[in-house]
């Protein structure tokens, strides 16, 4: 009875899953109130915030593309907090802030490294603008996102808003080319049926607008985050989204806001980001079981499939494909995963072919390897999660003394 039921719950997931892309396609296609109003006469103050961390040039270009944003120029400002990195970002900062003299920038660090959350509380208290735009240090934005940030705030029960992130090196390896399949397939898709409801339950860091005044009553709470008396300082993203909802705003994905960020390109690294991430998910699960009557009591039923049973699902995924191995090995190695695969794959790459102009696969089928990357982290990274919350390596932002030392600007 326990393996049946067991199973009967990953089929009810897995349909979930899918069926939030079917959905969100017929929506889509079909379904104009999915989109917000934009009022894009809305002209507020805004502070982009840019946490920072050893990313070196990369900041320089990310607030250079900041600086050619198709926004009145005395309207919005970047406030750029550097988290004691070990290269030379800083310099960069400064360099930026003395070649983008257009804009008003302000370049500060911290005392001592803290986290991206705090780094972001940091640097909100330099800031009075009206709308906050939290972004990655890595992250290139496309000269009409700040616009379509702001327009999408003409909604007045709409507390937090995010744009599409894309990939800016969707064919540089294998592991890249994945990943650029799997963003647009979330943001374009995945994403459309929490649109509809407002309810959208992770906007991704990389491009975060929030209602000033609403992030200031979530920072005491952003501070404070700790897992069993350990101070967490990764997820800030989902537990902001997640701290909007339980306000009574709505968040929401808008698509025609874009920015680029570098995906990483190797196996290793890619592992250490999902495993960051995975973490993340699993503190929020708790916290989703925790806080699950206010959930229901404001109608969130994206928040409760997305975050409950998904997570649930994954779980118990993990013990039936053991289990399955355990009695047959070769299970995976059949035919239809990897037709299904294949197919899957036909799909995306027709479907971003013909909707995207940025990000074209040179080798579309190179999903199918994504099967193999889905068992191994279905396998491995929830129990290594589970394993290791206490964990702040971020994993992917450390760097050798080569790296530090290339593209010095004071070299």
């Amino acid at each position: 009875m326990a393996p049946l039921l067991m199973w009967l719950i990953m089929v009810l997931c897995l349909v979930i899953s899918l069926g939030k892309y079917l959905f969100g396609l017929i929506l889509r296609l079909a379904h104009p109130s999915v989109k917000i109003r934009k009022d894009y006469t809305f002209e507020p103050s805004v502070s982009v915030l840019m946490p920072c961390y050893n990313e070196g040039k990369t900041v320089y270009e990310t607030m250079e593309s900041i600086s050619k944003s198709n926004y009145p120029a005395d309207k919005f400002e970047i406030i750029a907090q550097d988290d004691c990195s070990a290269d030379d970002s800083y310099a960069w900062m400064l360099k930026a802030q003395r070649d983008f003299s257009n804009i008003r920038i302000r370049v500060g660090r911290n005392k001592e490294n803290c986290g991206k959350a705090r780094t972001v509380c940091n640097a909100l208290q330099h800031s009075t603008a009206e709308i906050i735009i939290s972004i990655d240090s890595d992250c290139i934005f496309h000269p009409n996102a700040m616009r379509e940030l702001t327009a999408s705030f003409s909604e007045p029960k709409v507390g937090s808003v995010g744009g599409r992130v894309g990939v800016r090196n969707p064919n540089e390896s294998v592991i890249t080319a994945i990943q650029t399949l799997v963003y647009y397939a979330a943001f374009e898709l995945y994403k459309i049926p929490e649109n509809w409801t407002r309810s959208v339950c992770c906007i991704s860091g990389c491009l975060f607008a929030i209602r000033r005044e609403l992030l200031l009553e979530i920072e005491p709470a952003i501070r404070a985050r700790h897992w069993f008396g350990v101070p967490v300082n990764q997820g800030e993203d989902r537990f902001l989204t997640h701290q909007t909802l339980l306000r009574g705003f709505g968040t929401y994905i808008n698509t025609d806001a874009l920015c680029w960020t570098t995906v990483p390109n190797k196996l290793s690294v890619l592992f250490k980001q999902q495993l960051r991430w995975r973490r993340s998910i699993v503190r929020d699960f708790f916290f989703t079981l925790r806080s699950l009557p206010r959930h229901v009591f404001r109608l969130h039923p994206n928040t409760v499939l997305t975050l409950v049973l998904t997570p649930l699902g994954a779980i118990i995924a993990l013990l039936v494909v053991v289990n399955s191995l355990l009695s047959d090995p070769m299970a995976w190695a059949g035919p239809m995963p990897m037709i299904t695969a294949l197919a899957i794959a036909a799909l995306l790459s027709w479907w971003i072919k013909k909707r995207s102009v940025h990000e074209t696969i040179a080798h579309p089928l190179v999903f199918g390897a994504y099967i193999a990357w889905a068992i191994a982290s279905s396998l491995f990274l929830t129990p290594l999660a589970l394993c290791t919350m206490d964990s702040a390596d971020w994993g992917t932002r450390v760097k050798t003394l080569e790296e530090v030392s290339v593209g010095n600007p004071n070299s």
